[in-house]
């Protein structure tokens, strides 16, 4: 990480420190308040870094495609430059045929005057002489053959000079045409290595210019992505913030419920120490629970188990009875159970204060809740045979202080 980054770096959190409210643990409205705002932050520093993110992005885009076209141009200026190179050595060859051209054509210029002079001078000799000098050359003959050979000697050496001159203009005019071919393509390479130097230096130009926005993009990434980094670092020193501060709101919201539970503990501990208090004049006066059946077909005592055939101790009476009969509050109280309870099935159990409770066990529905408050004939259950029961029927039991006692002394009083 450079030293920049990491300076950037350290004043994110100097900001953060300075922005987000301290971490003090306090009430749960307080907390959720805290939290809400630093939501809020990490919400927005989310956002932005993904703002960033994407413009970091195009940002790449553009410059990988920029670096696309000045690789493009570096090549095309590389070609243009080896085909300068390539007309300058061209042009440089040129120039040296062009000199041996000029050398030749003087010496071809220096030839043909030599020999132009040469020729003049023999026909100004020949004048001079006149025809008697070529008369004595033949007179001298010693014979006719040597006469003919005499004779044709002076017409070859007429007819030599004649084609030596020829030849040498005919070769003077070759060269000087060389001369001017090659003056001519050296023009043209000239204008040639004009125009390709031309198209070196704009294709430079072109390159130089890429290159220069070329390194502004690049300075602008460089940024962007600094921006980007703080911006994620910023998301996620909030984030941790909202941790710890997530972590106190729920240990806030823990407290506030245990208090809460206590509260409502002690609450229901008083109100049950009301009800009970209003109960303390119960005298164990009781309603018979199945008003439409009276028979009893097992009593409180010893008897033998309907259900496994050995001797127990019964601790209410059976009332037998078709499903569904309304089941009634013997006398006034509070529901302390209304649900399953093991062997008796569903089963409802009133507290009727002064250490006197009643159950009624069996049953195929309940209707009355716990805490509920019920009068004396109120219906509070169907007659069924859940739980541990060989048929419809209400189990009813008469507790005094927790202890099932015989319920058949207390009706009728």
């Amino acid at each position: 990480m450079s030293r920049k980054k990491s300076l950037a770096i350290f004043m994110v959190f100097v900001m953060l420190f300075v922005s987000v409210p301290t971490m003090a643990f306090g009430s749960t409205a307080e907390l959720r308040n805290q939290l809400n705002e630093i939501r809020q932050q990490r919400d927005q520093a989310r956002q932005q870094a993904r703002e960033t993110g994407e413009m970091l992005g195009g940002m790449r885009a553009e410059i990988s495609e920029l670096m696309e076209i000045l690789r493009e141009y570096s090549e095309r200026t590389m070609e243009a430059a080896a085909d300068l190179a390539e007309v300058d050595f061209t042009l440089q060859e040129t120039e040296l045929l062009l000199a041996y051209a000029e050398l030749e054509l003087e010496a071809a210029i220096n030839d043909r005057d030599a020999q132009e002079e040469l020729f003049h001078s023999r026909l100004r000799a020949m004048h001079e002489q006149g025809p008697v000098g070529h008369l004595e050359v033949l007179l001298e003959s010693t014979s006719i053959i040597d006469f003919l050979v005499r004779l044709d000697h002076v017409r070859s050496i007429a007819q030599f000079d004649q084609q030596v001159l020829e030849d040498m203009q005919a070769a003077e005019e070759r060269v000087a045409n060389t001369v001017a071919e090659l003056n001519s393509l050296y023009a043209s390479l000239v204008r040639l290595r004009h125009e390709k130097n031309l198209a070196v230096i704009a294709l430079e130009e072109v390159v130089q210019a890429h290159e220069a926005m070329l390194e502004a993009m690049q300075e602008d990434e460089e940024q962007a992505a600094l921006l980007y980094e703080i911006e994620r670092e910023t998301e996620r020193a909030l984030q941790e913030i909202f941790g710890n501060v997530e972590v106190q709101l729920r240990a806030a919201e823990a407290e506030d419920a245990r208090r809460a539970r206590e509260e409502a503990q002690r609450r229901a501990a008083e109100e049950q120490a009301a009800r009970l208090a209003s109960l303390n004049n119960f005298d164990g006066d009781f309603q018979w629970p199945v008003p439409t059946r009276s028979f009893v077909s097992s009593y409180f005592g010893g008897r033998r188990s309907p259900i496994s055939g050995r001797q127990e101790h019964h601790t209410g009476i059976d009332i037998p009875a078709p499903a569904g009969t309304r089941i009634i509050a013997a006398a006034d109280g509070y529901v302390r159970l209304s649900g399953w309870h093991g062997g008796f099935g569903i089963t409802v159990i009133i507290d009727h204060g002064n250490g006197y409770s009643t159950l009624y066990a069996h049953n195929s529905r309940n209707r009355v809740e716990v805490g509920q408050r019920v009068n004396r004939g109120d219906h509070i259950a169907d007659v069924g045979t859940t739980g541990m029961s060989t048929g419809n029927h209400l189990h009813f039991e008469i507790r005094r202080n927790g202890t099932p006692i015989n319920p058949m002394p207390f009706f009728g009083r």
